[in-house]
């Protein structure tokens, strides 16, 4: 019974378009009459999933930053003022751009220097209010004199603020040394 559900979604939707078209050609001229774009019902759209897409990039770019303060605030703003974050190894979740800003970036530490950094996205998807983004990464930093490079996977998963921007609501990645 539940597979019926997309089924009949989707034939709701053409029956509402096509009523609504019907309406529109009623009231007017063809040219008032609205042209649609994409529909913002159930999965993401070509927008959505390229938005996505931009949002693991500008992750990456944000850490390569020149300076602390830099990185700070390109990195914070592609945050939700509620997300979570799971750093991993133990360490309980972050809450709040606060917290992240505190973690990432304690004050009076060094600058943290990325020697490289690599997300490689594995698939996007979800629905026009929350959507997940899968991935393989790889960094090396160096950070109050002491190098760290690891590689792993992550999960961002992202919903859209009261713009329509896209935010990382909650985030996870595993980590494991190389060598």
């Amino acid at each position: 019974m539940y597979r019926l559900a997309p089924l009949v979604a989707a034939f709701s939707l053409a029956a509402f378009s096509l009523a609504a078209f019907s309406l529109a050609a009623c009231s007017g001229s063809a040219a008032d009459a609205p042209v649609p774009t994409e529909v913002r019902i159930g999965g993401l759209t070509a927008g959505d999933r390229e938005a996505l897409h931009s949002l693991d990039r500008a992750y990456v770019k944000a850490w390569r930053e020149d300076g602390t303060e830099a990185q700070a605030e390109a990195l914070l703003k592609l945050f939700a003022p509620d997300a979570i974050v799971y750093p991993g190894r133990g360490r309980g979740p972050l809450s709040g751009t606060e917290e992240l800003r505190a973690f990432w970036f304690p004050e009076g530490a060094p600058p943290t220097r990325i020697e490289y950094i690599d997300h490689r996205t594995i698939d996007v998807e979800g629905s026009v209010a929350l959507a997940a983004i899968t991935g393989y990464s790889e960094i090396a930093f160096v950070f109050d004199g002491a190098r760290t490079a690891q590689r792993g996977h992550y999960i961002i998963h992202a919903r859209p603020d009261a713009a329509g921007h896209w935010k990382i609501e909650r985030m996870m990645w595993s980590a494991r040394a190389e060598g």
